[in-house]
């Protein structure tokens, strides 16, 4: 290659040469001082037309100069790399580099869907899509949000909003043009003071998928929440079923879901941007991973729901998982669980996502109920499924090892066995909890591989009547700025654990009239899980807001219906805001 390489340059300064004059015809190369000459003379030529004068001269022989020594260091770098001895000061970075500039990125609005509310499931044409029919004559759907103001006291635009557009269902603020956002930066009031509230709003009705929406303010998305609460004392989904309304992802978890007779389990997409989705399902029962037609390339158009029967995918799974990609526009997600037994209901739920597959997975807000009424329950014909576990999904081609902790007030309690528990790879595996004493905890999973976890608990009253089911999901931990907003009508309790080290974890209320009350600050030993009820942080609190510090904090709402009812319902606290980001930009071909 370098022989031709040379045969090249030859040729190229030969026809120079003889163009130019400067050499014998047929002599072979030219030497150094021919083409020196021949390159002067044209640089010399070129100079006098754009009146250069004979300077050019000079700067050709430089330019001659430098070029020859390229060359040398080029050939030394090939002659290297072929015979594998590069050395580092060609690899090493100039240390006159420069760092690569970054690009901050706007603040965007805090987006939340809310699900549609539960519907019964009715008898649709083949390949349509189903069609529903309300609950019952007692079904209820409200969404509860707050919006925390800045320093100066000041709320940004915010309020409810249907999916698709249209008039706000609530405001609580009016949203500015976007243009003036820009003018208003998260300040002291006027005379240096700084003073806070929240705008709220209550207990608004649904019957569809909604959005609450909250404006940036001073260059932050602000801290803002709200929840979702479906209540229905008849029919054949009657219960509680609460959820966190949902940050829009492109990549999501949902476990514990079930399609065996009796459980109807519906997926739920909704689109709330204005760029279609085109959706991917992966979905996981108790012997693996399930293969089925029409789980790709699923539309869900911008401002669209759309509903999947899962047992339409896969029936008589009595574990599945579901994961859920969409490329184009990010979706949100539930799973409309719910049991009939015979003629009895056996609850209602609405499944949220869990926290990204990882090898560490934490679950708070497990509520087990009393031993004598849970075995009552249990001994009835068709209800040995009405028990509290642990389910956990293996995503991957390996088994996981899992080493799985149970912690209560007072500290670590026992499974049988130790917890220490193989799970397939590719399957949904179940680690039974019923033999946990009543109360509430929080358990951590440690896992060899990576893993998705939930755990499902059952309420009942006693034997012959109907009960209820809730789905508690693996939690992000809690940050210095998360907020949750209390479902409305229901008694409400915080569940808060650390598996380890020492976490202090504040709460301050948010009134229904907006106002912050009194801070609580909680210390939390490692190890163990406390249950915080909302009653215990003033009267009627609309809104907590979490600001958690020291080790790492996990937490969950648990919601139960007041008085005899068998309703419950386990609802995670969303991830709090996050400062202003950048993006690194390199430029470029």
């Amino acid at each position: 290659m370098i022989r031709g390489r040379k045969r090249d340059s030859t040729a190229m300064t030969g026809g120079l040469q003889g163009r130019d004059g400067g050499g014998e015809p047929g002599a072979g190369t030219p030497s150094e001082e021919s083409i020196d000459t021949a390159v002067a003379a044209r640089a010399v030529a070129r100079d006098k037309a754009a009146g250069t004068g004979a300077s050019a001269v000079r700067r050709a022989r430089v330019g001659t100069a430098v070029g020859a020594a390229t060359g040398v260091v080029l050939l030394a770098a090939t002659a290297a790399i072929a015979s594998g001895t590069v050395t580092d000061a060609l690899v090493r970075p100039s240390d006159t580099a420069r760092p690569v500039p970054v690009a901050a990125v706007p603040a965007g609005d805090y987006t939340a869907v809310c699900p549609a509310p539960p519907r019964l499931l009715e008898a649709a044409v083949e390949g349509a899509d189903p069609e529903f029919s309300p609950a019952s004559a007692t079904a209820k759907t409200t969404v509860s949000g707050m919006v925390l103001s800045d320093l100066s006291a000041t709320l940004t635009g915010s309020g409810l909003l249907p999916v698709g557009g249209g008039k706000p269902l609530s405001l609580i603020e009016e949203f500015a043009p976007e243009a003036s956002l820009a003018d208003r930066p998260a300040s002291s009031g006027a005379d240096g003071l700084t003073n806070r509230v929240a705008g709220v709003s209550r207990g608004v009705a649904v019957d569809a998928a909604s959005v609450f929406r909250a404006q940036p303010q001073g260059g932050l998305t602000p801290v803002a929440a709200a929840t979702s609460t479906y209540t229905a004392s008849d029919g054949d989904l009657r219960g509680l079923a609460a959820t966190a309304c949902q940050v829009p992802s492109s990549n999501f978890w949902l476990v514990g879901a079930a399609t065996t007779v009796g459980q109807s389990s519906i997926l739920m997409l909704t689109n709330p941007t204005g760029t279609p989705a085109t959706v991917t399902l992966e979905l996981y029962g108790q012997d693996g991973p399930i293969e089925a037609a029409g789980t790709r390339g699923q539309l869900v158009a911008p401002g669209e729901t759309r509903s999947i029967v899962l047992a339409g995918l896969t029936g008589d799974q009595d574990r599945v998982a579901v994961r859920v990609r969409s490329d184009g526009g990010r979706i949100a997600g539930v799973i409309q669980q719910s049991v009939l037994r015979r003629l009895t209901p056996g609850g209602v739920e609405l499944l949220a996502p869990s926290a990204p597959a990882g090898t560490a997975q934490v679950v708070p807000g497990v509520v087990v109920q009393d031993a004598a009424t849970a075995r009552r329950i249990r001994e009835q014909k068709g209800y040995a499924a009405a028990a509290p576990e642990l389910q956990v999904l293996v995503p991957g081609s390996s088994d996981a090892v899992l080493d799985i902790k149970v912690y209560g007030p007072d500290g670590e309690v026992e499974l049988p066995g130790g917890g220490v528990v193989t799970a397939a790879a590719g399957s949904v595996a179940a680690v039974p909890l019923a033999s946990l004493p009543e109360g509430s905890y929080t358990i951590a999973i440690a896992s060899d591989v990576s893993v998705v976890a939930s755990a499902r608990v059952t309420r009942g009253i006693d034997d012959g009547d109907p009960v209820d089911f809730a789905s508690a999901p693996a939690a992000v931990r809690l940050g210095s700025d998360s907020a949750m907003s209390l479902a409305e009508g229901v008694d409400t309790s915080l569940v808060l654990g650390a598996p380890s080290g020492r976490g202090e974890v504040t709460l301050t209320p948010v009134a229904a009239g907006g106002g912050l009350g009194t801070p609580v600050v909680i210390g939390i030993a490692g190890g163990t899980s406390v249950s915080v009820p909302s009653s215990s942080l003033g009267r009627a609190p609309a809104a907590v807001l979490i600001a958690a510090t020291g080790d790492p904090v996990y937490g969950a709402q648990v919601m139960t219906l007041p008085g005899a009812g068998a309703g419950i319902s386990v609802a995670g606290v969303p991830a709090g805001t996050t400062g202003p980001l950048s993006i690194p930009v390199e430029l470029g071909y």
